[in-house]
C-alpha cells in the first residue's frame, strides 16, 4: 500500500500556504472501534435508564421531540423500517414513550445511520458518560501532540465530524491526552451539511473567513476527501488502524498518511515509502538532498585522488 502513496515532489506542497486545517474524528484522530465498541455499546446498554432519569429535562424533550418529527416525516416518505414515537398523552404512557425511542434510536444506530436527530439525543447521553469518568475519549497516539504543535505553529483548527458538536467537544474535552478544547477555534456538525456534498465545505470556508485553497482537510473517506477537494480546498487521507482498505485509485489520486506526524515529513530515512509533506516550516528534504549530493562529489574526488596514486 505505502507504495502507492503520491510522491514526495507531490506531498511537498501539502502545508505549504495552509492556514486552517479542518479534521474529521472517526478513522481520523480517533479509532473507528472506539465508536463501535466504546461509544454505541454505551448508549445501547444505558439509554433506557438513562430516558427514565432525565425524560423530563428540556433539553431532552427538545432532542425527543426532533426524533418524533424526524421518524414521522421518513414515515410519509416511505423510509424502510421507521419507529414512530408517540405523544406522552392519555394514549401513551411515558414508558410507553420511552420504549418507542429506544427502539428509533437502536434501529438507526443498527443501520449505521449519522442523522442530525440521532447523534444530539447520543450526545446528550455521552455527556453524562464523559463527566462521571464512564468514558475517556480514545486519540491515536499521535494526534494529541501534534494538534498542539499545529496550533502553537498558528494554524487555525478546526472539527467536521458526523457527530454533534456536542460530543465532538466532549470526546476532545476528556481525551486520552487531557482536555484539547482550547486548540480548536470551531467545530461543524450535519447541521452544516452532507460530509459528501461540496456545499459543505464551502459553507465552512466562508464561516471561517478563510479562502478555500488555503484550508486543508483531513479525513479517512474518500468521498469526504472528494467533496472537500471539489469545494477548492486540499484533502488527504489518514489509512489508520481498522479503516476500509483504500483502493490504488484513492491512493494515487490523493496525498495519504498514516499519522499526523507526516505532515511535516517523517526523518525516517531507512523507509522510503514514508513521504515527506514538507509545508511553511519544512525543508528538510531539500537540504538532505544537497546533503547526498555534496556526499557523492567528495566519494568521486577520493576515488580521483586514490587512482592517481596508485598510478
Amino acid at each position: 500500500m505505502a507504495d502507492l502513496k503520491r510522491s514526495a515532489e507531490e506531498a511537498e506542497s501539502l502545508l505549504f500556504g495552509i492556514r486552517s486545517i479542518i479534521t474529521n474524528i472517526e478513522g481520523t484522530t480517533t479509532p473507528i472501534s472506539f465508536e463501535k465498541e466504546k461509544l454505541f455499546p454505551y448508549v445501547y446498554e444505558n439509554i433506557e435508564n438513562w430516558l427514565a432519569s432525565n425524560f423530563d429535562k428540556a433539553e431532552v424533550q427538545k432532542s425527543i421531540t426532533a426524533l418524533r418529527d424526524q421518524a414521522s416525516r421518513e414515515k410519509n416518505e416511505q423510509v424502510e423500517n421507521v419507529v414512530l414515537i408517540p405523544n406522552c398523552d392519555c394514549d401513551a404512557s411515558k414508558e410507553d414513550v420511552i420504549k418507542a425511542i429506544c427502539e428509533n434510536v437502536k434501529c438507526q444506530m443498527d443501520g449505521d445511520r449519522k442523522t442530525t436527530e440521532l447523534k444530539n439525543l447520543q450526545g446528550l447521553i455521552l455527556k453524562d458518560a464523559y463527566e462521571s469518568k464512564a468514558l475517556k475519549g480514545e486519540l491515536f497516539q499521535d494526534v494529541g501532540p501534534m494538534l498542539k504543535m499545529l496550533a502553537e505553529e498558528g494554524f487555525q483548527l478546526y472539527v467536521f465530524s458526523s457527530g454533534s458538536i456536542a460530543s465532538q467537544k466532549l470526546l476532545f474535552a476528556h481525551s486520552s491526552y487531557g482536555d484539547l478544547t482550547d486548540i480548536f477555534l470551531g467545530h461543524f456538525d450535519t447541521t452544516t451539511g452532507s460530509k459528501t456534498d461540496s456545499a459543505s465545505y464551502k459553507k465552512i470556508a466562508a464561516e471561517i473567513g478563510q479562502e478555500a485553497k488555503e484550508v486543508l482537510f483531513l479525513t479517512n473517506t474518500p468521498q469526504e476527501a472528494e467533496a472537500a477537494v471539489t469545494a477548492g480546498m486540499r484533502s488527504a487521507l489518514l489509512i489508520r488502524p481498522g479503516n476500509a482498505k483504500l483502493t490504488d485509485e484513492h491512493l494515487q489520486n490523493f496525498a495519504c498518511i498514516e499519522k499526523f506526524d507526516e505532515l511535516y515529513g517523517d526523518e525516517d530515512d531507512d523507509n522510503d515509502d514514508i513521504k515527506r509533506f514538507a509545508g511553511e516550516n519544512g525543508g528538510a528534504g531539500d537540504d538532505d538532498e544537497d546533503d547526498e549530493d555534496e556526499d557523492e562529489d567528495d566519494a568521486e574526488v577520493e576515488g580521483e585522488d586514490n587512482d592517481g596514486d596508485d598510478d
